[in-house]
C-alpha cells in the first residue's frame, strides 16, 4: 500500500471533516470577510461577560451554546463564510453538526482569536491608561 505524505500546509493547517463539509483554518482574506462580525461576536460576548481564557483560549460547550443565542446571526454567517456553504445550508445541519463544525472552527482558528481578543484588550487598556491621565491632568 502505498503510503500518502502530507505536505507542510496540511500538516501545520490540518482539515476538518463533519459529513460531507471541509473545514479549513482561515486565510488571510476570510479573516477579512469576517472581521467585523467577529468584532461584533466578541463584544456581545464582552457585555454578557462571556470570557475566553486568553492563555489557553479555553471556552466551555455551555459558553458557546450561550454564544450561538446572543450572536446566532454574525456566528452563522463565519460558519458559512468558512466552510464555504451558503447559510440555508448551515441552518439544516443537525445540532450536533452544527456545534461539532463551531468547535472545529474556534479550535483552528484559536490563535488567530486569542490574537484579536489580546489586541481588543490592549486597547481597551490604552483607553483606560488615557482616560485615567485625562483624570490625573483635571485635578
Amino acid at each position: 500500500m502505498e503510503e500518502i505524505k502530507k505536505t507542510d500546509e496540511e500538516i501545520i493547517f490540518p482539515e476538518a471533516k463533519v459529513g460531507e463539509i471541509t473545514i479549513k483554518p482561515w486565510s488571510f482574506g476570510i479573516l477579512f470577510k469576517i472581521s467585523t462580525m467577529l468584532e461584533t461576536v466578541l463584544d456581545k460576548m464582552d457585555d454578557k461577560k462571556i470570557f475566553v481564557d486568553p492563555v489557553a483560549g479555553f471556552i466551555s460547550y455551555f459558553d458557546m451554546l450561550r454564544v450561538f443565542t446572543i450572536a446566532n446571526k454574525e456566528v452563522k454567517t463565519i460558519i458559512a463564510i468558512t466552510v464555504g456553504k451558503p447559510e440555508e445550508d448551515i441552518e439544516m445541519l443537525s445540532i450536533e453538526d452544527g456545534v461539532k463544525i463551531a468547535m472545529i472552527i474556534y479550535k483552528q482558528n484559536s490563535t488567530i482569536l486569542k490574537n484579536v481578543v489580546s489586541s481588543l484588550f490592549g486597547m481597551k487598556m490604552t483607553e483606560m491608561g488615557a482616560q485615567s491621565e485625562e483624570l490625573d491632568s483635571k485635578e
